[in-house]
């Protein structure tokens, strides 16, 4: 099961816990099964006076300590897996609660070099691209970040394509135009 916020956070009094507790009703249903919540940091932020949540999120929170604590109880097949980006912003009872945590570090030169070998196409120049360069360049970044910038490298031909055909008034160079 992938969840995300958005998936069990409702308007509605009631529906966030209802659709918590029927989440693991399911995945026990199912069971063996793993529940994946993306992002857990945006429905699992640390209770508390100064955090200004809602009765209705306090609510949520509370169930899913609950339906967790269940699994334990039940001796359940049902396996969690969280994400998140920000661990020091998560409540302390669900840190309790999650057996492992794994620190996943950003790539370092080396593998930054594999992520960009394989997300940018073969050269088609005789010479290849400087991949190790370009990986030192690019320290700090996450594979992600090298993903949006591939691909941000890879729309510049068609946006500066665009900018001459808007320049040129709309219209398309003869070696540009589509074979018919």
């Amino acid at each position: 099961f992938n969840i995300s916020a958005s998936s069990i956070v409702s308007k509605w009094r009631g529906d966030s816990e209802k659709l918590v507790r029927v989440l693991f009703e399911l995945a026990h249903h199912h069971a063996p099964s793993t529940i994946f919540i993306d992002e857990i940091d945006s429905i699992m932020s640390a209770r508390g006076e100064g955090a200004g949540e809602h009765e209705g999120s306090r609510r949520m929170k509370t169930e899913l300590l609950v339906q967790m604590d269940g699994l334990i109880a039940r001796d359940a097949q049902v396996f969690v897996l969280a994400a998140t980006n920000l661990p020091w912003e998560l409540d302390l009872a669900l840190l309790r609660r999650l057996e492992k945590r794994i620190h996943v570090p950003l790539p370092e030169a080396a593998g930054r070099a594999v992520i960009l070998r394989w997300l940018l196409p073969p050269e088609r120049a005789e010479a290849s691209l400087p991949y190790d360069e370009l990986a030192a360049r690019a320290e700090g970044y996450s594979g992600s970040d090298l993903a949006l910038v591939c691909k941000e490298a890879a729309m510049r031909p068609l946006r500066r394509l665009l900018a001459e055909i808007e320049r040129d008034g709309g219209e398309v160079a003869a070696d540009v135009r589509p074979a018919p």
